[in-house]
């Protein structure tokens, strides 16, 4: 028996309302909530989804199913009249007993080298393979399948080594590329191994940090199968990030991480405008650079999608004991987002699927055009809601606006400085303000609770603190910015 997830819902009592063409609202199912839980029928391949800001359930048809008529995974898709995947795909399940280890900051130091001559030579050896990846129509073609187009491989320097003479490899003398030189046990000397395979940089700050090879199939079936991966010697091994390239960016936008650079690669060329991107490399991370550290700890969310297989479960919780905002996030089939994009799954849906709603409501103002300069005090909306007067302050006028914040924009702000709170405006394609929503990690609320409703309290307390968030021309607002005021 097939059926939509609107008709599934009014079968169990409930009375979705439509609200615009794609969207529609009802009760939770959860916690009862009649004004947040959100329905959009025609997501999930046309199983649909719901997720209740308040409470943060979510899911499909299967999962309502699942979570509030108690159905098996089997049952629930037989219900709705979609095949079962359970044989195909299985999440394994979190450790019984989570470790409670968290990131370290700081990085190992490396060995005795001389950096400038290795990532000069790194420079030369990216460059080369570049120019080799671009004239390979075949590895061209294993990168697209992965989704990685020609001109996402140029954007991320991705390269091709086809080794030389003949062979599948490079060999060059370790002090060449500013090495020490080492000795193997039966006395000869030892060099650097560049094996054949698709060279992935990491680059930061203009310069080619780590080198890691993608060691071709046929390869690995002659020797060392197991060594898929081989990172150069002399890399650093700090985690590759990828820019967000949207307001997003500026530390309040969502992080899906995973361990392998290609993968990271293709999300952010399929969602770079939503997302920052980050490679670990391996599940097993455990320091963290006090750069990268910062950058996480002010996202708003983090999706950890490692592997779906038990080195990505033993994974987990360092992150979920270090970052409030981070969420298991594995993907919806297969092992990992390569796996996922060949099976012809849609990564963007399934990352929008783990944002929170303040996230998904910048993204039609994202793909506008700029707005023109924050209007001035007369014309700004009080408290940006839509249909406003303007704001009804006496005296509310640039000449009068003060230089110093008053004693309870201040206090507010301290407040703000403890809460991991994040402000959103709503524009419409002319950019006019038509909505707003305070956000908050769930999981973070739901470790302190109360402390969100003090906060919008004292805000309504105090109305010279919505005069002084409606002068901050950023729509995306936490306490990182919010003095920038216009």
């Amino acid at each position: 028996m097939s059926t939509d997830i609107i008709a599934l819902f009014r079968e169990y009592g409930f009375e979705p309302r439509k609200k615009t063409a794609s969207e529609w609202s009802c009760a939770c199912p959860a916690c009862g909530g009649t004004k947040r839980c959100s329905i959009w029928p025609a997501e999930r391949e046309g199983r649909g989804y719901y997720w209740c800001r308040e409470c943060n359930a979510r899911g499909d048809a299967i999962q309502f199913l699942r979570d509030h008529v108690h159905l098996s995974y089997a049952d629930a898709c037989k219900r709705i009249g979609v095949a079962s995947a359970a044989h195909a795909v299985r999440t394994p399940a979190l450790p019984s007993r989570a470790e409670k280890n968290r990131f370290e900051v700081g990085q190992k130091a490396s060995d005795s080298m001389d950096t400038a001559i290795w990532r000069e030579k790194a420079e030369k050896f990216v460059s080369w393979a570049e120019a080799n990846l671009q004239r390979n129509t075949e590895q061209l073609a294993w990168l697209a399948a992965r989704g990685i187009s020609a001109e996402a491989a140029r954007e991320y320097r991705l390269g091709y080594n086809p080794g030389e003479r003949g062979g599948n490899c490079l060999i060059r003398p370790r002090e060449s590329w500013g090495l020490p030189s080492a000795v193997r046990d039966n006395g000869k000397p030892k060099r650097l191994w560049l094996p054949r395979g698709i060279v992935i940089p990491h680059v930061m700050d203009g310069e080619i940090r780590r080198l890691r090879i993608r060691r071709l199939d046929a390869d690995r079936a002659e020797f060392n199968a197991a060594h898929k991966y081989h990172v150069v010697e002399g890399s650093e091994m700090q985690p590759l990030w990828l820019e967000c390239r949207t307001r997003l960016r500026d530390g309040q936008g969502a992080v899906v991480v995973v361990e392998t650079e290609l993968d990271a690669c293709m999300l952010h060329a399929l969602a770079g405008d939503l997302v920052h991107a980050l490679a670990l490399g391996t599940c097993n991370v455990r320091h963290l650079s006090a750069r990268l550290f910062e950058r996480l700890k002010e996202s708003l969310v983090i999706l950890v999608a490692l592997d779906a297989d038990e080195a990505g479960a033993q994974g987990w919780p360092r992150w979920q004991a270090t970052f409030p905002a981070a969420r298991r996030w594995p993907v919806p089939a297969g092992k990992d987002p390569g796996d996922a994009y060949a099976r012809g799954e849609d990564m963007r849906l399934w990352l929008l699927s783990g944002m929170p709603e303040g996230v998904r409501l910048m993204l039609d103002r994202q793909r506008a055009e700029p707005v023109a300069e924050a209007c001035s005090a007369e014309d700004t909306p009080f408290p940006d809601e839509p249909g406003d007067a303007p704001c009804p302050f006496p005296g509310a006028s640039d000449t009068d606006f003060p230089d110093t914040p008053p004693a309870a924009v201040l206090e507010w702000w301290e407040m703000w400085k403890r809460y991991p709170v994040t402000y959103f405006r709503e524009r419409d394609k002319e950019g006019n303000v038509r909505g707003f929503e305070f956000v908050c990690p769930y999981q973070w609320s739901r470790s302190h609770p109360g402390m969100m409703n003090d906060f919008l309290a004292f805000r309504d307390a105090h109305p010279e603190t919505w005069r002084w968030l409606a002068r901050n021309p950023n729509d995306i607002i936490t306490a990182k910015n919010f003095m920038d005021v216009s």
